[in-house]
C-alpha cells in the first residue's frame, strides 16, 4: 500500500512541476550594450520580451509620491498598450529602498522602471539600461537638452546616451514664517536675496533666553549637521555658490579644500569659505548665531521641522515636499493640543545668493530629484522606456504637478509655473538648479556631516575639517572608480 501511494505522489509531483516552475518567472539580464564594465549576455538565460502567455507585466517602483500622482497617466498608457499591465509599488524609507533595489537587481529580479535619486547615478550606473535605439520615439541627447533643464542633462546623459528622464526639478529654497517677518522686521516681509541680508535678518529675529532651548526664537536652522535634515545639502549649495571645484580634471582626487581662487566667484579658498559661512549660524562667536544642540530637544526625531512648526525658528531650508510635511505636523499638533503656527503663515522664498543677480550672472541652488530609469535586468526594455517617455510628456507632467506641486523638469512648462503662489519659487529656481557629482551619497553625507560637527564643536577649524573630508572623499571616489582596492578603509 505504501509503495502504491509513493508512486502516485511521484507522478503528481512530476506532472505539476512545470506549473510550479512556470509560475516563478526570474528575469534574465538583458545585454547591456555600451555600458562600461557590464558582463556579456548569458547564453544560458535567453532574453524574452514577453512571457509565454503573452501577458506582459511591468513593475514600477517609486518613492514618496502618493499613488494618485501616477494613476491617471498609467491608466492612459495601459489603454494605448493593450496586453500590458503596470504594477506600482511605493516606498517611503530611502535607505531601505536603495539597498533593496541593489539586492533585487543583483539577483536578476526587481523593478523594470524605478525612481533613483540623482546623486546615486554615478554609483549605480552599471545597473541601468540606457535608452535603446530601436524605440518608436528615440529621445536623442540633443533633444533631451532642448527639453529638460541643465541639471538633468548633466546627470542623465552619460557617454552620449540617455540613462533616465526627470519628472521634476526639485531644488532647495527657504521656508519662513510670514508673521515673524511682518511683525519683527521693519524693512522687509521676506528673507533677503543675499546671504549678507539674511545674516542681518537672523540677528534681528533671534531672541536668546534662559529656556532649555536657549532661544525664544531662532532666526534660521543652519550651522549644525546633527539636528538639521538637509544640512549637507545646504553646505553643497553654498559650495556651488562659491564656485568650488569638487574634483581634479580626471576626477581621481577631491579638490574642494584646495587653497586657490575660484574662477566662478573670485573667492579665495571657496570651500573653506562655504563651510565657514554655514557653521557661523551654529557658533556663539558669530553675530548671526541662531542654532544649537538643544533647540530640537522637544522632539529630536523631527529635527528642525519641530521648532518651525511650534514657532521657535523663523526660517528653515527645504525641498518642495517639505510643505506637505509641515502641514501634516501642524495638523498633528492641533489634534494633540500642542503649540503650532498657522498654516497660512508658511511662506517660501528663493535661496539666498552671494551676489545680487543685478551685479552678476551666477545664481545657484542645489538640484535633488528622482528621475525614472530602467533596470538592466528588465525583460521589457521597449515597454519600460516607452512608459518613461509617456510619463515625462508635457500632458503627463501637468497632471503630475497638479497632484504633487513639484516643479516641472521641462523647459517649456517653467514659465507658467513660476507665477503660481507659494510653489512658483521652485519653478523660478529650476533653470539655475545644479547638481554635484557624487560617487557614494551615504559616504559623502557622513563625511561632510562630520566636518560640520567638528567645526561647530570646536574640534577643528573649517580649513582642517575640510582637508580631512577631502582626503576621505578622495578615498571613496578612487574605490568606486576601481583605482584602489575595494576593501580600502577610508576611515569614515
Amino acid at each position: 500500500m505504501k509503495t502504491k501511494i509513493c508512486k502516485i505522489l511521484i507522478i503528481i509531483l512530476v506532472l505539476s512541476a512545470p506549473l510550479f516552475l512556470g509560475g516563478c518567472k526570474k528575469k534574465c539580464p538583458k545585454p547591456a550594450a555600451n555600458v562600461p564594465g557590464t558582463s556579456t549576455f548569458r547564453e544560458d538565460c535567453p532574453y524574452e520580451e514577453a512571457t509565454k502567455s503573452g501577458k506582459k507585466e511591468l513593475d514600477f517602483y517609486y518613492v514618496y509620491d502618493n499613488s494618485d500622482a501616477f494613476q491617471e497617466q498609467i491608466q492612459a498608457f495601459q489603454s494605448q498598450n493593450t496586453g500590458l499591465t503596470v504594477r506600482t509599488k511605493k516606498f517611503a524609507n530611502l535607505d531601505e529602498y536603495e539597498d533593496m533595489i541593489i539586492n533585487e537587481i543583483a539577483q536578476g529580479e526587481g523593478p523594470d522602471v524605478f525612481m533613483i535619486q540623482n546623486s546615486w547615478m554615478t554609483k549605480h550606473l552599471k545597473k541601468l539600461l540606457p535608452m535603446p535605439a530601436d524605440l518608436p520615439v528615440v529621445v536623442t541627447p540633443d533633444m533631451f537638452r532642448q527639453t529638460f533643464f541643465q541639471a538633468a542633462s548633466d546627470d542623465l546623459i552619460i557617454d552620449n546616451q540617455v540613462y533616465g528622464m526627470p519628472l521634476s526639478m526639485d531644488n532647495l529654497a527657504i521656508y519662513y514664517n510670514k508673521a515673524y517677518f511682518k511683525d519683527l522686521l521693519a524693512t522687509t516681509t521676506q528673507p533677503g536675496n543675499l546671504w549678507e541680508e539674511v545674516k542681518e535678518q537672523v540677528f534681528q529675529l533671534t531672541k536668546p533666553n534662559n529656556s532649555p532651548e536657549r532661544f525664544a526664537l531662532a532666526g534660521i536652522a543652519m550651522g549644525r549637521a546633527d539636528n538639521i535634515n538637509s544640512a549637507v545639502d545646504n553646505l553643497y549649495t553654498l559650495m556651488l555658490q562659491y564656485g568650488v571645484n569638487f574634483y581634479d580634471d580626471k576626477e581621481e582626487k577631491a579638490t574642494f579644500a584646495a587653497d586657490s581662487t575660484s574662477q566662478a566667484s573670485g573667492v579665495k579658498n571657496p570651500g573653506v569659505e562655504a563651510l565657514t559661512l554655514y557653521t557661523s549660524f551654529g557658533l556663539p562667536s558669530y553675530k548671526n548665531y541662531s542654532w544649537n544642540d538643544t533647540i530640537t530637544g522637544y522632539d529630536p526625531t523631527k529635527k528642525e521641522i519641530g521648532p518651525f512648526v511650534r514657532g521657535k525658528v523663523a526660517m528653515i531650508l527645504g525641498y518642495p515636499y517639505l510643505y506637505d510635511v509641515l502641514v501634516q505636523e501642524i495638523q498633528n499638533q492641533q489634534k494633540a493640543g500642542g503649540a503650532h503656527i498657522d498654516i497660512n503663515d508658511i511662506g517660501i522664498a528663493p535661496m539666498p545668493q552671494l551676489v545680487s543677480p543685478t551685479e552678476g550672472l551666477k545664481r545657484d541652488t542645489l538640484a535633488s530629484y528622482f528621475p525614472l530609469v530602467v533596470a538592466r535586468t528588465t525583460d521589457l526594455p521597449k515597454e519600460s522606456w516607452s512608459l518613461i517617455e509617456y510619463l515625462t510628456t508635457k500632458d503627463s507632467l501637468q497632471t503630475y504637478h497638479k497632484k504633487t506641486k513639484k516643479p516641472t523638469s521641462r523647459l517649456d512648462m517653467a514659465q507658467d509655473q513660476q507665477t503660481e503662489p507659494l510653489f512658483g519659487i521652485f519653478a523660478y529656481q529650476a533653470p539655475f538648479a545644479k547638481s554635484i557629482k557624487i560617487y557614494d551619497a551615504k559616504s559623502y553625507n557622513k563625511i561632510f556631516s562630520d566636518a560640520i560637527q567638528e567645526v561647530v564643536t570646536n574640534i577643528s577649524t573649517p580649513r582642517d575639517a575640510l582637508s580631512k573630508a577631502e582626503t576621505k572623499v578622495t578615498c571613496v571616489l578612487r574605490k568606486q572608480k576601481g583605482l584602489s582596492a575595494s576593501d580600502t578603509d577610508c576611515n569614515i
